[in-house]
């Protein structure tokens, strides 16, 4: 078993973070790794943002 931390990249409309439409996704060793990464992505971008989404089971695919 092996853990990852996902972040998601999704697109904003009229203000508002479409959740459902996911434009990029990686997946990183640690939490810190992925948070540096959104933080890094979400400096000077206006029209997409990037969500942590959380501990991973890449055999299982459950949320940890």
């Amino acid at each position: 078993m092996k853990i990852v931390h996902s972040v998601q990249v999704h697109p904003i409309h009229a203000g508002h973070i479409n959740d459902h439409k996911v434009l990029l996704e990686r997946e990183f060793d640690t939490k810190q790794e992925a948070i540096e990464y959104r933080d890094w992505f979400n400096r000077d971008i206006t029209d997409r943002i990037a969500v942590y989404q959380g501990a991973i089971n890449d055999e299982t695919g459950e949320n940890l």
